[in-house]
């Protein structure tokens, strides 16, 4: 979502994100839409080398979608994590294939379309069409 509403087409990017699947390796830790998330926004706003300061923009836009994605993803959840939103143990091969074969795949899927979402609302709020920093009297008005 974030690489298509910017113009933006980086397979290594996605390559990057696949092992946030299941929870980060299908351990059931942190839901991948979440981490992938945030991860896309720090390719679009983090440092180039260690000793640079960070910009706040990465900050605010990183808790924004945090702070969106617990409420609007997994607030009807006991969780953030992939087990909890999901409901699978990954590490049994007959849930994880229940999971492919039943509403679980869908609802994970709808999980992340809303998570897609709220990225492309904080990319349009923070970001301009070429994926460059909003100056922060037009980030009120993303």
């Amino acid at each position: 979502m974030g690489q298509k509403k910017l113009g933006l087409k980086d397979p290594k990017l996605v390559r990057s994100m696949t092992a946030f699947g299941g929870g980060i390796a299908s351990h059931g830790g942190p839901c991948g839409a979440l981490t992938g998330g945030v991860s896309f926004l720090g390719s679009l706003l983090g440092r180039d080398v260690p000793e640079e300061k960070d910009d706040p923009i990465l900050w605010k836009a990183c808790r924004e979608f945090y702070s969106r994605f617990e409420i609007e993803v997994a607030g009807k959840y006991s969780g953030m994590n992939c087990q909890d939103i999901a409901g699978v143990d990954w590490s049994d091969r007959e849930q994880a294939r229940a999971f492919y074969k039943g509403e679980g795949v869908v609802e994970c899927r709808k999980n992340t379309g809303k998570a897609a979402r709220i990225l492309g609302e904080i990319l349009e709020k923070y970001l301009n069409d070429q994926g460059n920093k909003k100056e922060p009297s037009d980030q009120s008005r993303g």
